[in-house]
């Protein structure tokens, strides 16, 4: 079964960068290269929150609201230091299935940790054709906004193909993906990025090599 994008390419444009096709490896992508430096986007709890709502985990009212609640909390600081230990986690995951190794069970147990904190909303509304049950995200504790990361991470290892979880082919890039195109030949986190430098980068090698040499 292949995985569905979770997020719409609306949600592309912002502070971090939506390439994974898939929560759980957007959110290991808020690490990155940057200037050949490693740099975490991930520096507030404005920032994890910032993420959310980029992610459409959160609305932006609901964004606005738990800034309120927890933003210059110590309950806020503790989820930021959640965040960060568990995206240490699921890197240790993709890392290890990119090199076929399946994921350890301190990372299964970390993920189930998580996901028995779940929290949701349910309510029986009427439609046009009948009734639908409704779910909605509601997080009471800032332990809750991972929850939806956690589920991510669950579906991708429960319903997806794991060959297809790839980094990207730039050696200097440390973004993860899950190839989602049609014919699996994707090779890198943005070709509009690391594509494009790869290709220079193969074009002038090329170029050094064919030009004549002199003495």
């Amino acid at each position: 079964m292949t995985v569905r994008p979770r997020v719409s390419s609306k949600a592309s444009i912002g502070k971090f960068p939506m390439v994974g096709n898939h929560r759980c490896l957007d959110f290991v992508n808020t690490e990155l290269i940057e200037q050949g430096r490693r740099v975490d986007r991930l520096q507030a709890f404005a920032d994890l929150v910032g993420w959310l709502e980029q992610a459409q985990v959160l609305s932006a009212a609901q964004a606005k609201q738990i800034l309120r609640r927890w933003g210059q909390t110590s309950k806020g600081a503790g989820a930021l230091a959640e965040a960060r230990a568990f995206r240490r986690v699921l890197r240790e995951m993709a890392e290890g299935i990119v090199h076929d190794k399946r994921p350890s069970t301190s990372v299964l147990n970390k993920i189930n940790a998580l996901l028995r904190h779940r929290t949701a909303d349910v309510a029986l509304v009427r439609t046009r054709h009948g009734f639908e049950r409704r779910v909605s995200f509601q997080p009471r504790d800032p332990i809750h906004l991972l929850v939806p990361v956690a589920e991510s991470a669950s579906d991708l290892l429960c319903h997806g193909d794991l060959a297809l979880i790839h980094k990207c082919e730039n050696p200097h890039c440390i973004l993860y993906f899950y190839d989602a195109t049609k014919n699996h030949g994707r090779r890198w986190c943005s070709m509009s990025v690391c594509g494009n430098r790869m290709k220079v980068a193969a074009h002038y090698r090329r170029r050094r090599r064919a030009a004549p040499r002199t003495r």
